[in-house]
């Protein structure tokens, strides 16, 4: 028994769901997240400066508005692919547009060292700046594919 990847009944459909799931949690989030935020460090027993509290506040959001919309944009992707069209100029910019999503927060957090000393920060900002470079690059492989279906859909 395969399962089938592409398509209305493959995992690319169950993806495609579940970035409207992670939509509404992270719309949830957001609006609650300073009581979310004092709950966690409550449960952690720690108290932090407000100076501190306030940096962390501010990364979450830009995280957060971010990633609503990198899910906002992967939801579309997705969609073109169950549609069977995967090799569009409308897919190739929304590719790109979430490497553009990523880095405001790669450099959100790689300024937010200066204001919450902490390695987890740097490495988050530098994660994120990795994956946009990665993402960029697959944005441009698709457009190479997008003209290549052109040049091959002419020829026929």
């Amino acid at each position: 028994m395969g399962y089938q990847i592409l398509g209305k009944r493959g995992i690319s459909q169950l993806m495609e769901v579940l970035c409207t799931v992670f939509q509404i949690f992270g719309v949830i989030l957001i609006i609650t997240l300073p009581w979310t935020l004092n709950y966690y460090l409550l449960l952690k027993n720690t108290t932090v400066e407000p100076r501190i509290y306030n940096s962390m506040i501010v990364l979450l959001v830009i995280s957060g508005v971010c990633a609503f919309t990198i899910l906002m944009q992967a939801k579309k992707v997705l969609h073109n692919i169950n549609s069977k069209s995967p090799f569009t100029f409308d897919t190739a910019n929304r590719i790109k547009y979430i490497s553009y999503l990523c880095l405001p927060i790669a450099f959100a957090y790689i300024i937010g060292i200066f204001f919450i000393p902490s390695v987890f920060v740097v490495l988050v900002g530098l994660t994120f700046l990795f994956l946009a470079a990665c993402i960029f690059i697959i944005a441009e492989l698709f457009y190479q594919a997008v003209n290549y279906k052109q040049e091959n859909d002419l020829t026929i």
